[in-house]
C-alpha cells in the first residue's frame, strides 16, 4: 500500500488536540480552516434559508418555485462545475491560500448584489457571482481537510471541523434567518428586512476573508521539484481514480451527499414555507420557523459528529460509508413522512433524525477521498470528485424541483431516500471486493 493510506502515526509532528497534523502544518493552520469552513457553510445555508423569502417578497412569486429553485440552483452548479476542477488543480500548483480568501471575497460582492435584484434573471445573476465564490471556498475546504491531519487521525479532523460547520450554520445560517423578523417587529418592510440581514452577512464574509488569508498555510504541498504542468497534473489525478474502485465511489458518494446536503437545505425551507403559506402564515413567520428547524438539524449534526468521527477512524472508510448511507436513507425518509412542521411535536424528532443522517455523510464522504488521494495530486481528484458533486446538485436538484411542485412538497424527500439506497448497494459491493485497509 502506498504511504499515504498509512494508519501509522508520526508523533514528531505537531497535534491539535487529539489530532495528530500532517508535516509543517501548525495548530493554528487548522484553527483557521475550522474558523472559515464553518463560516463559509454558513454563507450557504443563509443564502438557502433567505431565498423563499425573497422570491415571495422581493420577487412577488407565488407559484412555480420549487421548478425556479431547482432551475435556479442548476445554473449555479454549471458554474461550479465549471471551476471547481481548474481551481481545484490550481491549487496543487499554487497552494489553497490565495484561492480560498478570493473565495469569501467573491461571496461578499455577491451577498452586496443579490438584495437588489428585481427580476428572477438578477436574483440569478448575482447568485451566480455568490455561487462562484462558494464554489472557491468549498473546493479548498475539502482539500484542506484532506491535507492538514495524519491519516489515522483523518476521521476526528473531519469531525472536529464538521462539529465548526453545524455551529456556523446554526450561528450564521440559521441565527441571520431570524433577523429579518426582528427588523419587521422594529417596523422594516420585508424586503428591507432581508436587504439588512444579506448585508450584515456581507461584513461577516469579508472579515473571514481577512482571517484566512492570516491563518491559512502559506505555499503548496508537496515540494517544488514535484510540481507538474497544470494540464499533466490533472490528467494523473484523473488516472488515480480510475484505477481504484474507491475513489470512483468516492467520487460518486460526493456526489449524492451534495446533493443530499443542497436538498435538505433547499426543499425543506421551500416545504415550511409553502405549508405556512397554505395555511395563512405570514412569509416572515414561516421563514423564521423554516430557520429554527433547519437550526435542529444542525444541533443533531454537531452532537452525532463526534461518534462518527471515532467510528471512521475504527472502522474501514468504505464501512463506515455503508453506515452512513443506510442512516441517511432513514433520515430523509423520515421527513417524507413528517407530520404539519407548525403543528405536531414529532417534527423536533423528525429533524433530529435527518440531522443525524446529515452528520454521518459528510465525515464518511471525505475521509474517504482523503485517505484514498495520493497527496501530490491531491487538489485534482479532490477537484474531479466537486466537479462530480455539482453534477450530483444538478441532477438531485431538478428531479426534486418537479417533484415539489407537481407531487407534493415532502416526495422530493422520498426520491432522496431512494438514492440513499442505491448508494449502499455499490458501497456494500466495493466494501467486498476491495477488503479492509484498518492493517494498512
Amino acid at each position: 500500500m502506498s504511504d499515504h493510506r498509512s494508519l501509522a502515526i508520526d508523533k514528531s509532528q505537531r497535534r491539535l488536540g487529539p489530532v495528530w497534523l500532517s508535516p509543517g502544518i501548525l495548530p493554528r493552520n487548522a484553527l483557521t480552516l475550522f474558523y472559515s469552513g464553518a463560516m463559509a457553510i454558513g454563507f450557504i445555508n443563509l443564502v438557502n434559508l433567505i431565498q423563499p423569502l425573497l422570491l415571495q417578497e422581493q420577487l412577488g412569486m407565488t407559484e412555480g418555485e420549487g421548478d425556479f429553485t431547482a432551475n435556479l440552483y442548476i445554473a449555479l452548479e454549471l458554474i461550479t462545475l465549471a471551476v471547481a476542477a481548474p481551481l481545484a488543480n490550481l491549487s496543487d500548483l499554487i497552494g489553497r491560500r490565495p484561492i480560498f480568501t478570493s473565495g469569501f471575497v467573491i461571496i461578499c460582492l455577491g451577498l452586496i448584489l443579490i438584495p437588489t435584484a428585481s427580476t428572477g434573471t438578477e436574483l440569478l445573476l448575482y447568485r451566480m457571482i455568490t455561487s462562484a465564490g462558494i464554489a472557491c471556498c468549498t473546493t479548498m475546504i475539502a482539500s484542506l481537510i484532506a491535507d492538514y491531519p495524519q491519516n489515522a487521525a483523518r476521521g476526528k479532523f473531519i469531525g472536529i471541523n464538521g462539529v465548526c460547520s453545524a455551529v456556523g450554520v446554526i450561528v450564521i445560517g440559521a441565527g441571520l434567518t431570524q433577523l429579518p423578523r426582528v427588523f419587521t417587529s422594529m417596523g422594516s418592510s420585508p424586503i428591507e428586512a432581508s436587504t439588512m440581514t444579506l448585508w450584515i452577512g456581507s461584513g461577516l464574509a469579508f472579515l473571514t476573508a481577512l482571517i484566512t488569508f492570516s491563518g491559512i498555510r502559506k505555499g503548496r504541498i508537496g515540494t517544488v521539484g514535484d510540481r507538474l504542468p497544470f494540464m499533466e497534473n490533472a490528467k494523473v489525478g484523473l488516472r488515480e481514480i480510475r484505477k481504484s474502485a474507491r475513489l470512483q465511489l468516492a467520487c460518486g458518494a460526493t456526489a449524492l451527499s451534495r446533493g443530499d446536503l443542497t436538498v435538505l437545505a433547499t426543499f425543506f425551507a421551500l416545504w415550511i414555507q409553502k405549508t405556512g403559506a397554505d395555511q395563512g402564515m405570514e412569509s416572515v413567520a414561516a421563514a423564521a420557523t423554516a430557520g429554527k428547524l433547519f437550526g435542529l438539524v444542525q444541533i443533531a449534526m454537531l452532537f452525532s459528529m463526534p461518534v462518527v468521527a471515532i467510528m471512521a477512524d475504527r472502522l474501514d472508510r468504505v464501512t463506515t460509508l455503508c453506515i452512513s448511507m443506510g442512516l441517511a436513507a432513514i433520515g430523509y425518509l423520515a421527513l417524507g413522512v413528517a407530520p404539519d412542521p407548525f403543528h405536531s411535536g414529532w417534527i423536533y424528532a423528525v429533524v433530529i433524525l435527518a440531522g443525524i443522517g446529515e452528520a454521518v455523510m459528510l465525515i464518511s464522504v471525505p475521509v474517504l477521498i482523503g485517505q484514498e488521494a495520493p497527496e501530490k495530486f491531491r487538489g485534482a481528484i479532490i477537484g474531479v470528485a466537486a466537479s462530480c458533486g455539482a453534477v450530483g446538485i444538478i441532477m438531485t436538484n431538478k428531479v426534486s424541483g418537479l417533484l415539489f411542485d407537481n407531487l407534493g412538497y415532502q416526495v422530493p424527500f422520498y426520491f432522496m431516500a431512494l438514492l440513499n439506497g442505491c448508494m449502499l448497494i455499490w458501497a456494500i459491493g466495493v466494501r467486498m471486493k476491495t477488503g479492509d485497509t484498518r492493517n494498512t
